[in-house]
């Protein structure tokens, strides 16, 4: 079984960055969007090739995921 990190909307994580390649997923909360549910363990990047990150990871390309807050 596969466990997730749960990370709010507004963290500079890899999980909430438009470059993560892992599965991940949003929560609401009152119809918001809230937190990122992302895989744990590794994935690449689309920003840095040949870059093997997690999702607590932060790096200068960061971008958000979407416009979702």
């Amino acid at each position: 079984m596969q466990s997730y990190g749960t990370y709010r909307i507004c963290e500079k994580k890899c999980a909430t960055c438009a470059y993560w390649e892992g599965e991940r997923r949003i929560e609401l909360r009152m119809n918001k969007p809230t937190y990122i549910q992302a895989a744990s363990g590794s994935a690449a990047c689309m920003a840095n090739k040949n870059r093997k990150v997690s999702s607590i990871n932060f790096c200068p390309g960061w971008r958000l995921w979407e416009k979702i807050a």
